[in-house]
C-alpha cells in the first residue's frame, strides 16, 4: 500500500492553475511560454474542498505545502479564505512557494499575523537579480518582489530565497546571497534543474547539436552522461532503474486544483500535457483501467487511498512491472535512484541557513 491515511504528514496542494508569469519550462505554458497550455483547465480549490481535505486528520500534525504544477497559489481568488481556514484548524505548518510578485506590500506585512500559531515559511523563487530574474520568470517584476519580501520579513515572516541556477544568472549567485542577508531572509537555496540535462540527453540520442545549460557545477549534466553510457536511452533508464519514492518516504501526498489525489506532484501534471506526450499516454492507460475520476476527492473522499491504484498497482509497477502492472515513465524519471530529477532533492538543492 502506498500510504495509510494515519501515516500522512504533509499534504501538497496545487491550489490553483492561475499564474501571472509565463516561465518557459512550466507545464502550464507551451511554445516557450508564449501560450497557455490548452489541455489545462483553470481551477481553484475552495474552503469546502479544504474541509474535505482536512476532515480526517489531527491538524496539529499536518503540514500544508503550497507548491503546484500549474499555478501560483497567490494568484487565486480563493487563497485568502482557505489560508485562514487552515489556520483556524490549527495546522502544524504552512509552506508557500511563490514567485513573489503578486499581492501588495500591505498584504504581505499582514500575512505573518494572520498565520497565528501555524508555523509559516514562504519561499520566494527569485532566479537572479533585476537584470536576469525575468529571463526565466517571464513577466516578473524584481522591484515588486523585493518590496513584498521585505514587507513580509519586516513583519516577522520567515522567508527563503530559492535561486534556480542557469547560465544567465550563475555569475550573480554570490551577490544575490548577500542581498538575501541584507533583506533578512532566513535561508538561501541554490537549486539545479534537471530539465535541460534531460533535453541534452535526448539531443545526444537524436544526434543533434542542441545542448543547453552545460554548467559544470550542475550535477545533472554529469549524471545524465553516465546514464547515456549505461543505457540505450533515458527512457530505457526510467523503465529499468530501481525506484525509491520520495513522497512515500516523506509521508506526503499531492492534491491538484481539481481535487484529484495523487501520490506526488509529478503524477498531477501528465493528464494535462499534450496527447502525444509519453507521460500523458501512460496516464491515459491508468484512466482506461480505473476511470478518470477514480481519485476525485470530491466524489470519493479519502477512501481513495484504499483504491487498487494506491493499494497495489503503484508499488507493483515499481518493483514487479509486467503486463498487469505497467511502470509509469514519470516514476522512473523522477524517483529513479541513478539520477536526481527534482531541483528540490539531494544534491540538486543547496540550502544555507543565513546568520
Amino acid at each position: 500500500m502506498f500510504l495509510d491515511i494515519n501515516e500522512i504528514e504533509t499534504i501538497q496542494l496545487d491550489h490553483s492553475s492561475r499564474c501571472n508569469l509565463a516561465c518557459p519550462q512550466c507545464a502550464r505554458n507551451v511554445d516557450g511560454g508564449k501560450k497557455i497550455n490548452p489541455h489545462m483547465n483553470i481551477g481553484d480549490l475552495s474552503v469546502e474542498d479544504y474541509e474535505i481535505i482536512l476532515e480526517p486528520f489531527d491538524c496539529s500534525k499536518i503540514t500544508i505545502f503550497h507548491c503546484g504544477n500549474f499555478g501560483d497559489c497567490l494568484a487565486s481568488p480563493t487563497f485568502d479564505d482557505t489560508f485562514d481556514y487552515c489556520v483556524s484548524k490549527g495546522v502544524k505548518a504552512i509552506k508557500i512557494i511563490t514567485n513573489g510578485s503578486l499581492r501588495s506590500k500591505k498584504w504581505w506585512a499582514n500575512l505573518p499575523k494572520r498565520a497565528k500559531n501555524s508555523n509559516l515559511l514562504v519561499a520566494f523563487s527569485i532566479d537572479g537579480l533585476e537584470d536576469t530574474n525575468h529571463l526565466y520568470r517571464v513577466n516578473s517584476n524584481f522591484k515588486k518582489i523585493i518590496e513584498n519580501a521585505q514587507s513580509f520579513i519586516n513583519a516577522g515572516g520567515i522567508a527563503r530565497w530559492d535561486y534556480l541556477e542557469f547560465e544567465h544568472n550563475y555569475h550573480q549567485i554570490q551577490q544575490a546571497e548577500e542581498l538575501s542577508k541584507t533583506l533578512g531572509f532566513k535561508y538561501f537555496n541554490i537549486k539545479y534543474t534537471s530539465r535541460f540535462a534531460e533535453r541534452n540527453q535526448k539531443s545526444i540520442e537524436n544526434k543533434k547539436n542542441e545542448k543547453v545549460q552545460d554548467r559544470k557545477t550542475n550535477p545533472n549534466q554529469k549524471d545524465i552522461e553516465k546514464i547515456s553510457s549505461k543505457h540505450d536511452s533515458f527512457y530505457d533508464y526510467a523503465m529499468s532503474t530501481k525506484i525509491s519514492c520520495k513522497y512515500k518516504k516523506q509521508n506526503a501526498v499531492f492534491i491538484d486544483m481539481n481535487m484529484c489525489l495523487w501520490p506526488c506532484t509529478w503524477h498531477g501534471a501528465p493528464k494535462h500535457l499534450s496527447p502525444d506526450n509519453i507521460q500523458r499516454k501512460d496516464f491515459e492507460y491508468i484512466f482506461s483501467l480505473f476511470g478518470k475520476d477514480f481519485n476525485d476527492l470530491r466524489k470519493h473522499g479519502w477512501s481513495i487511498l484504499k483504491h487498487d491504484f494506491f493499494k497495489s498497482y503503484l508499488e507493483n509497477s515499481w518493483n514487479n512491472p509486467d503486463e498487469n502492472f505497467k511502470r509509469l515513465y514519470t516514476c522512473g524519471r523522477t524517483c529513479g535512484t541513478e539520477f536526481e530529477y527534482s531541483s528540490a532533492y539531494g544534491k540538486n538543492t543547496n540550502k544555507k541557513r543565513l546568520k
